[in-house]
């Protein structure tokens, strides 16, 4: 987003938040003008964050993003350039960028060496999908080597052997998939269920998705959320999720009633947060991190980037 367009993308963002509080609902926490403008600058930020995986679907993309030994392996980069020809690649590639994350300070590092960096070949989804077992001793044998960390969002995992190491959460993942057949089954069977309703087919797979250990509220719906961005789902986010989260329900306290700390249960939130989402047109992956973002410096633009 360039400066004018970010300029004007703004104003018309203070308008309708504005609107919205005097004609639907009052939105006490940007009453205070610096509340107002930095809930604003959270939410270009958000729109942003979206738009930039929209952006590089358009452009010409290295096939070396894909190449685990590549010190330019991208996950994301891969999923995308992966997606006409070996979509069930792209899913996988998919699920080790939400799974791992990527880190302020080694990057994609942990996901290029999960997907083989120092292999002969890569773990590629059939190869991981055939035998998840052989994955996880591999993992277990090779876990002391293994230098990436962890991003901000999954900094509570772990590659350790246990009920909730990475071993089980692969297992788990390729249970869940295998469940449908393949990823694209999988995405197919929740599109007809919620007949072809785009919100419903997103909630659908929120639920199913259950099954693949460690992967609560937030893991879930990044990697959802990331499936429609990279074009791979025709699915969107029909709520924030609130209900098992901490800060977009402390945001949505703060934007609604003024405080963190306010009484008002996620159901009624979550309705509130539909309202303005609905009037802004923003999606809910929008709302869902500028409120996150937002709470943690309600009067200050502070840019987060974990």
């Amino acid at each position: 987003m360039k400066g004018h367009e970010k300029t004007r993308r703004s104003q018309e963002l203070e308008t309708q938040l504005m609107l919205f509080h005097r004609e639907q609902m009052p939105l006490t926490g940007i009453v205070p003008v610096e509340n107002l403008l930095a809930f604003v600058a959270q939410l270009i930020d958000s729109i942003q964050r979206v738009d930039y995986v929209h952006t590089i679907r358009g452009r010409h993309i290295s096939h070396l993003r894909a190449d685990p030994k590549s010190e330019l392996f991208d996950p994301i980069k891969a999923a995308v350039l992966m997606m006409r020809e070996q979509r069930e690649e792209a899913y996988w590639l998919t699920f080790l960028a939400t799974h791992c994350g990527r880190n302020l300070r080694t990057e994609w590092l942990l996901a290029r060496e999960l997907y083989g960096a120092y292999e002969a070949a890569p773990w590629s989804w059939a190869r991981v999908a055939a035998d998840p077992e052989a994955y996880g001793d591999w993992l277990e044998d090779n876990r002391i080597s293994i230098l990436g960390k962890f991003g901000n969002h999954r900094k509570y995992e772990s590659l350790k052997v246990g009920r909730r190491g990475t071993a089980v959460v692969v297992k788990t993942y390729v249970d869940w998939v295998k469940a449908h057949g393949s990823h694209d089954k999988m995405i197919a069977d929740a599109l007809a269920q919620a007949k072809g309703n785009p919100r419903q087919a997103f909630s659908l797979l929120y639920d199913s998705m259950a099954a693949v250990m460690s992967f609560g509220r937030t893991g879930r719906f990044d990697y959802l959320t990331m499936l429609a961005k990279i074009g791979l789902a025709p699915i969107d986010a029909d709520s924030t999720y609130m209900n098992e989260a901490t800060g977009p329900k402390k945001g949505a306290r703060l934007l609604f009633d003024g405080q963190i700390d306010s009484n008002t249960g996620a159901r009624i939130l979550e309705t509130r947060v539909a309202a303005l989402e609905k009037h802004l047109g923003v999606g809910m992956q929008v709302m869902e991190d500028a409120m996150c973002n937002w709470q943690k410096s309600p009067n200050r633009y502070l840019p987060f980037r974990g």
